[in-house]
């Protein structure tokens, strides 16, 4: 992964290069897509604005007409630009102007909120439309297959599946960014990566807007059509963030074992209520600025 990053930077066309040809390969093997997006947002952060434009604008043409071409549609094209590069260079942009990956991650959740808002408005009923999906395109081929599935819990599925989404783009977009990041203090910085995520702290506006939706979201999610359900379930993996880097500043303060980490991201795999739990510990975090606490203890 250094020799990768060591790589782009001797130069513009190495890293037209690396981007463009982790682009292409994810046509066929969509997750190369995140190399691509760190790529974009290492050179956004290290050179310039306009050059990571540039080079995002670049391999998005190029995954998008390839993949136009060999498929016939643009629309996986697309989703994976969506995925893995015009946000990431977005929050790379944030990120140089402010040097805050809490600011940055705030905004990577406004994004994400916005994109909420634009569907529900556009769609309505958000369970209903991923159910007519369902029946139209899926339970066909499982049909077919004599595949055996459980129209309950897809019906469970559907009424989250929004959300879910929501809150994988947050996490995908930030996870690609702030490899781009730790890239950039490897190669220009060493050690200030772990002090900055160590030090990851959200605006208080977040906690406050998290409260509010938890409370709003008991009596009025219904009339939401779902919506402060699913606005709720975004702000939790966003204070997510937060609760992940107090958990690596305290392995580092009292001088434990990195196994504590590798146990926390394995039961955050394999049990989804770690990330209530982590979100739990951010939040609390901004009021009671844990981090110092143990400093000073």
């Amino acid at each position: 992964m250094i020799a990768l990053a060591n790589y782009v930077m001797k130069g513009p066309m190495q890293a037209y290069i690396a981007s463009i040809a982790f682009a292409l390969l994810a046509i066929w093997f969509t997750p190369v897509g995140f190399l691509a997006g760190a790529v974009i947002a290492l050179v956004t952060l290290r050179v310039g604005l306009a050059d990571g434009l540039k080079l995002m604008a670049a391999t998005a043409a190029v995954h998008l007409g390839l993949s136009g071409v060999l498929s016939g549609s643009y629309l996986a094209g697309l989703v994976v630009i969506i995925e893995f590069m015009l946000p990431v260079w977005v929050l790379a942009v944030v990120l140089r102007q402010t040097n805050s990956l809490g600011a940055t991650l705030q905004f990577a959740g406004l994004m994400a909120a916005a994109g909420l808002v634009f569907v529900h408005l556009l769609v309505g009923d958000m369970p209903g439309w991923w159910m007519n999906t369902f029946n139209q395109a899926v339970r066909p081929l499982l049909d077919q297959a004599d595949v055996a599935y459980s129209i309950e819990l897809i019906e469970q599925m559907s009424n989250v599946m929004t959300m879910l989404i929501a809150m994988f783009a947050v996490v995908l977009w930030f996870s690609v960014l702030i490899t781009g990041r730790w890239w950039q203090g490897v190669l220009y910085y060493p050690g200030q990566f772990q002090k900055d995520f160590h030090q990851l702290t959200l605006p208080r506006n977040v906690a406050y807007a998290t409260a509010l939706v938890a409370v709003a979201s008991i009596f009025f999610n219904d009339a939401s059509g779902g919506l402060l359900g699913d606005l709720f379930g975004l702000l939790t993996v966003i204070l997510m963030f937060q609760g992940l880097a107090i958990a690596h500043h305290a392995v580092l303060r009292k001088d434990l074992s990195n196994g504590w980490l590798v146990g926390l991201y394995i039961l955050l795999a394999v049990f989804p209520q770690t990330v209530l739990v982590l979100s739990i510990l951010g939040l609390a975090d901004n009021f009671m600025d844990l981090r110092s606490r143990w400093i000073e203890s």
